[in-house]
């Protein structure tokens, strides 16, 4: 995956590889669009539930992050508070892929977009959905949410 102006696969990995306790719900601030599936101290995930569709043979799905604490982003002095990726799932290799990301300067996609990233299908990076992960939720969610195909 290329990252010339984008976040780099290691802050993500840490961010989502935190132990997480599942948190279901729905997100009011965004009219119910957006389900909680994922929650640690630092951050918590949500699915579009409407965006999970299959793509060639594996799932996909927008997924919001909120971070607790502003993260670092690449641009020099900018940092951001929330994500909203597009994500490839393989259930059966418990592997999650990352084909977009932005990054907004505020909560819940508000504020400027601080960071771009964007991955080609032959070049995007899997990295393993461990269980009571970030990753782990998000993928066993979508997996089971799962569109009949």
């Amino acid at each position: 995956m290329r990252y010339g102006n984008s976040l780099s696969m290691a802050v993500v990995a840490l961010a989502l590889a935190s132990p997480v306790g599942v948190a279901l719900g729905q997100d009011s601030a965004s009219g119910g669009k957006w389900l909680s599936v994922a929650k640690t101290d630092n951050q918590e995930a949500f699915v579009a539930t409407a965006s999970i569709a299959i793509v060639d043979s594996q799932l996909e799905a927008r997924v919001k992050q909120n971070y607790a604490q502003a993260q670092p982003a690449a641009k020099k002095d900018k940092s951001y508070l929330s994500t909203r990726s597009l994500y490839r799932f393989d259930c059966a290799q418990r592997k999650i892929g990352m084909k977009e990301l932005r990054a907004y300067s505020g909560a819940d996609l508000q504020g400027e977009v601080v960071q771009k990233a964007t991955s080609k299908d032959q070049n995007m990076q899997w990295l393993p959905a461990e269980e009571r992960t970030v990753f782990g939720e998000l993928l066993d969610y979508v997996c089971k949410a799962a569109p009949a195909g």
